[in-house]
């Protein structure tokens, strides 16, 4: 296995999912990742998000930030990984949130103190990278730092959980619907998908009481012409809307049944 700056053309391409490879100067809502470990650091923290967001309360806040830093960390250590066969060093050391760039709501960036990547060389390395990844992202990663957020905003870890899934399940359904992917990556993607959904609930996550992601995978509903995942638990988003507007899969909207009960 070896390392290797990420070229040019990929950080480029990182950029698209606000990933940022220069450092800028501080702003308030610029923070190291390892800070939102400390309790006193990360309560600090939420509450600018939520005077950014001029959220009702520290539950909403809790979620909101939980889905916009999900995207963050799992679309860019994803798409690198399967698209650039290229594992990113994706500890909370390494990390950094910087400040929105938008003028109309708050889409945090993700910089990266060390850019360069692991690349495998054999199948079985890239085996190797892949449970690292894992690991590295979901039970030293998200998991503590879900667990900070969800006793300071008292938001119930299944929704923080979920905010993590769909945006799992976007990235690697959304790499498999394209039609220009070479059909030996896509068997790969697909075979990723699987092994992540269905082959570490024994491995990786073997002391946690139950997969903390593959509960709320099942299939789409068609709605509206649209092919929707209906969501176990509300992301709350719609506490945050004047009108009240909700996300397409929110299970207040109407009498869906959900697919699966939660463990």
């Amino acid at each position: 296995m070896c390392t290797q700056l990420m070229s040019l053309e990929e950080q480029q391409k990182l950029a698209d999912y606000r990933v940022c490879f220069e450092e800028e100067s501080a702003s308030m809502l610029n923070i190291d990742v390892i800070d939102l470990f400390d309790k006193e650091k990360l309560l600090s923290f939420l509450e600018e998000v939520q005077e950014e967001l001029q959220a009702p309360d520290l539950m909403v806040t809790g979620s909101a930030f939980s889905k916009r830093y999900s995207y963050l960390i799992i679309a860019s250590a994803f798409y690198s990984f399967l698209m650039f066969n290229k594992k990113l060093n994706m500890s909370a050391e390494n990390l950094a949130i910087l400040s929105s760039t938008s003028q109309e709501k708050w889409l945090p960036r993700l910089f990266f103190n060390d850019q360069t990547a692991y690349i495998p060389e054999t199948k079985e390395d890239r085996k190797t990278c892949r449970d690292d990844l894992i690991k590295e992202l979901f039970v030293d990663h998200l998991s503590p730092l879900w667990d900070n957020i969800s006793e300071l905003c008292k938001v119930p870890k299944p929704i923080l959980w979920e905010n993590t899934a769909i945006y799992l399940f976007w990235i690697f359904e959304t790499l498999l619907k394209r039609d220009d992917l070479a059909p030996e990556l896509r068997d790969t993607i697909q075979l990723d998908f699987d092994y992540f959904l269905y082959a570490t609930e024994h491995s990786i996550f073997k002391d946690y009481k139950s997969h903390p992601i593959t509960g709320f995978y099942c299939d789409m509903t068609s709605l509206g012409g649209q092919a929707v995942r209906i969501r176990k638990t509300c992301c709350l988003y719609y506490a945050l809307s004047e009108e009240g507007k909700m996300c397409k899969g929110c299970p207040r909207r109407g009498s869906y049944q959900a697919c699966n009960n939660l463990a």
